[in-house]
């Protein structure tokens, strides 16, 4: 908890100082005198707005961020000095007892903002948008250099990403800022990125307060309530915890350009002000080009109604030509970094993060939650009755408050944008992040209303009316207020992305030494938000691989296809890159691996030889390649080594020389090699083959022939009308009894249709297997070979229409050991009408099935082998069940008969449940093992629910039956191995 409270302050306290000390010194001498009142709150938006101008042209022309501060550092001194000299010194405690609602503003925003954390334990980015596989790396690569010095960085799938920002639609403003507080506190991006957006929503509720006050002429009191409840608006704390950090770099942005912007086109001297307006004005491009929309609109309705009551209409307009031609040239650079990148992220109008409604005005002002996949939630009866005073107090205030022409204009401005939005582009995603911008507009007209009504009703002063009042404010406040409070609920258990993954991952920049070259594994499984974080903890290497994001996939290459550490799925066989040995690291996603030295190249090819076709690979040096002109070279001693799959007995003919290839997966070496050349592979048998992977080696392999533990399988997809059929031909000699799976989800939405699944047992023979499916109602079947029917575990999901894919899942009951592949695809339109839109064949698919999460070795007696086991969680809520796979090595054969044991006891070694039997339910008993045969034996253990929470043990041992007499565990003096596990009680799940 101590390194949490250090992660959370110190980008905190470094961004506070930051902002202050670049600001104080411009507040003061660049505000036009009209704000000089306000220069102690305005001084950290104008420190932060100048920290991006000058980061921006700096990494943009000049260098890294290293520089910018080295610029921005002296020039914040030098004008603090001459502020101080000309001015005096700042009067500190003065301020704090003046403005301190803007500091309990500022509080409640960060309190509220970093909340989540508390209850991870650890820092992380608290939702679930992918952003920040861009805002880390590019933050890193801004600390080192300038944005044109990111492409020569070392080899990253994130530096080609981001090597060109504007190219991707992403603005620098919000990396600017992380990059620089990062610099000067030592904090990193992982770690400032939570803290930093609430510290900047905090600081947008400090503008607002100050706008209120100076432009629309609230009250201390009512400016107070109106800036906490903006910065307690649900929509807005939601975008925050989605992780938008370029939208939230530009919302303290908006008061600040309205508030000086407003400032210098009514000043009475020409350019009082010009230059501090237009730093404010250039920072919003900078951050969010976006956020010009809004704030364009709001600034015109102000505008014009400035110009309607002013006499020199003239001056009006010539400050205001001023301010935008010199905003102009300070944000010049943006105008083609748009038209190089955001204009065309942005000119179409994308259905982003699976958003397909409006969001309701309720949710808008705060009075409901949003939630990104639930529909809309009605107004409660407190949420409507203050939706109803909310209307009334706005319209109150629009007919008498003083400033009802500025009120008048600037909501117009808001109406007509969210309208184009809504009616004229009709985007949704735009229409949400728009009205995240806008939504504190409807609390703070509320609260003027309020403050006209106390004016004119409370004089003079009576009961009735003060507790009316006093009401009024609390049924709109609560109401806000415990909206916020959900939208932290719904983000309080976990983070949405990476969960408990991260505080391991991190882990990587220990493990894996700087300078060295890491293969990152591009399995679908950890493709996206992932594979994205394991690239950025391993910026201090070479990273080799692809990484998919939100915006495209980036791929990083090597010449040998391999790196010294090869870090894969932890499900993924790692023999296709020549690996035996066990991995140096592992968490709950990832396995990392050392390289082999002898192995000096990879190359993947998942290619399909049918009878009588041919490849050619060429030979060299250092380098494999397929159908390529091999490189003229002398190379030493070289081996070739093909990882080849089949269903049946085949062969290959490799360079003139036919290879016997068995059934399943073998290794077939070829070498030495003396000379760089063009390999010949053709196939020759019966049988198609399945090239996995070839491996470039200095010495030959230690393990050749057929691998062990493996599973190779063909899957073919028909369809009868709306009747899916999927035939499943499988060779499974050694793993056990597997599962095998059909899971069908619309991926966008998370809409689950069903998931059917079978058991396959052991066999030295080919079998077959058929699942057919009725989409229209979600029944299936499943018979063998022979067309009798097989058992087949159903679990039903809701039809809700949605584009749904069926994936094929090889694997336990708990992981898939087979990377996941497509079989067919269909949709249900809203009518709920079924459309089938395709089906897929999979001609050779192969895998391993020796790889436990948790690896043992544990051994009973002298011939049963506990490789390891599989754990569906540590931690389980009393009456749920958790869910184990223990794999069994036989160490030889023809074993008598003998049972699993598997309970569930306390500290003091009592039985609270068990669930003792046979192996793999009775499908593969001891006495059918063979030697060397993995078996995957699944259970399920239901924990009561009136244990009490606490410490656990599942015990785990074997014994012979029918006599119990229980088998030792060798090397001890017990017959049984442990494994702890944490029961909680129901209501401790529900309040964490």
């Amino acid at each position: 908890m101590n390194t949490l409270v250090v992660d959370i302050l110190l980008p905190l306290i470094t961004a506070s100082l930051l902002a202050f000390w670049v600001g104080w010194g411009i507040a003061r001498l660049l505000l036009p005198p009209v704000l000089q009142p306000w220069r102690a709150l305005l001084a950290p938006l104008m420190g932060y707005a100048l920290t991006i101008v000058i980061g921006y042209w700096v990494v943009r022309f000049l260098g890294g961020l290293g520089l910018a501060l080295g610029i921005l550092l002296p020039l914040g001194g030098l004008c603090n000095g001459l502020a101080w000299w000309r001015y005096g010194p700042p009067r500190i405690s003065i301020a704090l007892r003046q403005y301190w609602p803007a500091l309990l503003v500022a509080g409640v925003g960060i309190i509220i903002g970093v909340a989540p954390l508390l209850s991870y334990g650890y820092s992380a980015p608290i939702g679930e948008g992918w952003d920040i596989e861009n805002y880390w790396p590019t933050a890193r690569y801004l600390s080192r250099g300038p944005v044109s010095a990111i492409a020569t960085a070392p080899a990253n799938p994130l530096r080609d990403l981001n090597a060109s920002p504007p190219r991707i639609g992403l603005t620098l403003g919000f990396s600017i800022w992380q990059g620089s507080v990062d610099l000067l506190g030592g904090s990193e991006p992982l770690t400032s990125f939570a803290p930093l957006l609430a510290w900047l929503r905090a600081l947008g509720g400090v503008g607002i307060y100050v706008l209120l006050q100076v432009v629309f002429d609230l009250r201390r009191w009512s400016a107070t309530i109106a800036a906490l409840l903006s910065v307690l608006n649900g929509l807005l704390l939601w975008v925050s915890f989605f992780n938008f950090g370029m939208q939230l770099a530009a919302w303290p942005l908006i008061p600040l350009a309205i508030i000086v912007g407003l400032a210098v086109v009514q000043a009475p001297r020409f350019g009082e002000g010009l230059v501090a307006a237009a730093i404010g004005l250039a920072a919003l491009p900078i951050t969010y080009y976006p956020a010009l929309g809004p704030v364009g609109l709001m600034a015109a309705g102000i505008g014009i109604v400035t110009l309607w009551q002013t006499q020199d209409r003239w001056r009006v307009i010539r400050q205001a030509v001023s301010l935008f031609l010199v905003t102009l040239l300070l944000a010049l650079p943006t105008i083609p970094d748009y038209f190089a990148g955001f204009n065309y992220r942005y000119s179409l109008p994308l259905t982003t993060l699976g958003l397909f409604r409006f969001v309701p005005l309720s949710d808008i002002v705060g009075l409901t939650p949003f939630r990104l996949r639930a529909a809309p939630e009605p107004l409660n009866p407190l949420a409507g009755a203050a939706a109803l005073m909310m209307i009334g107090l706005a319209g109150y205030a629009l007919v008498v408050t003083p400033q009802r022409a500025r009120w008048i204009g600037i909501l117009l401005g808001v109406i007509l944008f969210l309208l184009y939005l809504r009616f004229g582009s009709g985007y949704h995603y735009g229409y949400l992040k728009a009205a995240a911008y806008v939504g504190w507009l409807a609390v703070v007209l509320a609260v003027a209303g309020l403050q006209a009504l106390v004016e004119r009703w409370m004089q003079p002063v009576y009961r009735w009316r003060l507790i009316s009042i006093v009401g009024v404010a609390l049924c709109v406040g609560a109401s806000i207020a415990v909206t916020a409070v959900r939208v932290v609920i719904d983000h309080w258990e976990r983070p949405g992305l990476f969960a408990d993954t991260l505080p391991a991952l991190r882990d990587l920049r220990q493990v894996v030494p700087a300078g060295s070259s890491v293969f990152l594994s591009g399995d679908p499984r950890v493709q996206g938000v992932n594979s994205a974080l394991a690239a950025y903890l391993l910026d201090h290497t070479a990273v080799y691989g692809a990484v998919r994001t939100g915006y495209a996939t980036s791929v990083a290459t090597n010449t040998t296809g391999i790196g010294d550490y090869v870090l894969l799925h932890r499900d993924e066989d790692p023999t296709a890159w020549g690996i035996v040995a066990s991995p140096v690291w592992r968490s709950d996603t990832y396995a990392l691996y050392r390289k082999p030295e002898s192995v000096i190249a990879h190359l993947p090819l998942d290619q399909l030889l049918r009878v009588d076709q041919a490849m050619t690979l060429s030979v060299s040096d250092r380098r494999l390649g397929l159908n390529e002109i091999p490189s003229a070279s002398e190379p030493d001693e070289r081996w070739l080594t093909l990882q080849v799959a089949a269903l049946a007995e085949s062969g290959l003919s490799i360079d003139g020389r036919t290879y016997r290839v068995p059934a399943g997966r073998s290794w077939l070496t070829v070498g030495p090699l003396l000379s760089s050349r063009a390999v010949a592979v053709r196939q020759h048998g019966a049988e198609p083959i399945l090239l996995q992977s070839a491996l470039l080696t200095t010495d030959p392999p230690v393990v050749r022939g057929r691998l062990p533990h493996n599973v190779v399988l063909q899957a073919t997809s028909t369809a009868d009308d709306l009747r899916i059929t999927t035939s499943l031909t499988m060779f499974n000699p050694d793993s056990g009894p597997v599962v095998a799976a059909i899971e069908l989800w619309d991926r966008r939405q998370g809409y689950f249709f069903g998931r059917y699944g079978l058991r396959v047992p052991v066999a030295a023979t080919i079998q077959q297997q058929t699942i057919t499916i009725d989409l229209r109602d979600g029944t299936a079947i499943a018979v063998d070979g022979a067309g009798e029917p097989l058992p087949l575990g159903v679990q039903q999901g809701v039809r809700q229409p949605g584009a749904y894919t069926a994936r094929l899942w090889l694997g336990t009951d708990q992981r898939a050991l087979l990377t996941p592949v497509d079989l067919f695809a269909f949709t249900i339109d809203l009518a709920g009408n079924v459309t089938l839109d395709w089906v897929a064949q999979h001609p050779l698919l192969a895998t391993a099935m020796n790889r436990p999460v948790n690896p043992l070795n544990i051994r009973f007696g002298d011939d049963m082998l506990l490789r390891g086991y599989d754990l569906s969680a540590g931690r389980v809520t009393a009456g749920e069940s958790i869910a184990i796979t223990l794999w069994w090595e036989a160490v030889r054969g023809n074993l008598d008969e003998r049972s699993i044991m598997l309970h569930l006891r306390n500290d003091r070694d009592e039985r609270i449940v068990d669930v003792d039997g046979p192996p793999a339910a009775g499908g593969r008993p001891t006495s059918l093992w063979q030697a060397g045969e993995v078996v995957i034996d699944d259970r399920r253990l239901t924990i009561p629910a009136d244990l009490p929470p606490g410490r656990y043990w599942l015990v785990i041992g074997s014994y012979r039956w029918p006599s119990l007499e229980p088998l030792p565990v060798a090397g001890t003096d017990t017959t049984v191995w442990r494994v702890p596990i944490e029961v909680v009680a129901p209501a401790m799940i529900a309040g964490h």
